[in-house]
């Protein structure tokens, strides 16, 4: 009996956890994708941080950065207490998938109405990862058991295209070409 009564009170301490952390956490994404834009330029340019932070101003660039902030929380998060629930891995690759995603809509949306404005650049960047955050939480908490495999393989789809793509942009202008430089990649 007390047993049973230790593990429904951990399980509430850990829901608390999470759902507090997931507010903090909409914060700290946003600060490490910021410190993540600046690396690149922070650390000399050196070619092979090019992997993690944003080599310029593309559109593309920024949502790694998106990607990454998030990544480097959810590890962390990880540590602190996702090994309690049995959906983490799956909510927070949804969060991952969504935060990139949503940023890029987001941006298209508002400038197909609006002139390309850094306050807004950085709200859709906010929404998206609120978003995903909620999403994300709703994932973790839920009783129902989702299989890991398929997002375990996204995330590393992911980890592998954001980088590549960096070194190896496609000429696709308005996603992977740096106006402000007008070049592509490094």
């Amino acid at each position: 009996m007390f047993e049973i009564y230790l593990s429904s009170y951990s399980k509430r301490i850990y829901r608390k956890r999470a759902k507090i952390t997931t507010f903090v956490g909409m914060l700290c994404i946003l600060l490490i994708s910021s410190l993540l834009h600046f690396g690149f330029e922070f650390f000399g340019r050196i070619k092979w941080t090019g992997a993690l932070f944003a080599v310029n101003e593309s559109i593309w660039e920024h949502l790694k950065i998106g990607f990454f902030g998030g990544f480097i929380f959810y590890i962390i998060e990880y540590i602190i207490y996702g090994r309690r629930f049995e959906n983490f891995v799956v909510g927070k690759s949804v969060a991952l998938f969504l935060i990139p995603f949503l940023t890029a809509v987001f941006y298209f949306l508002y400038t197909a109405f609006f002139t390309e404005n850094l306050f807004f650049d950085i709200m859709t960047l906010f929404l998206a990862i609120i978003i995903a955050q909620l999403v994300s939480l709703g994932i973790t908490l839920s009783k129902k058991k989702i299989k890991k495999a398929p997002f375990v393989i996204l995330i590393i789809l992911l980890l592998i295209l954001f980088p590549l793509l960096t070194y190896f942009p496609p000429k696709i202008p308005h996603l992977f070409y740096d106006f402000a430089h007008n070049r592509y990649g490094i």
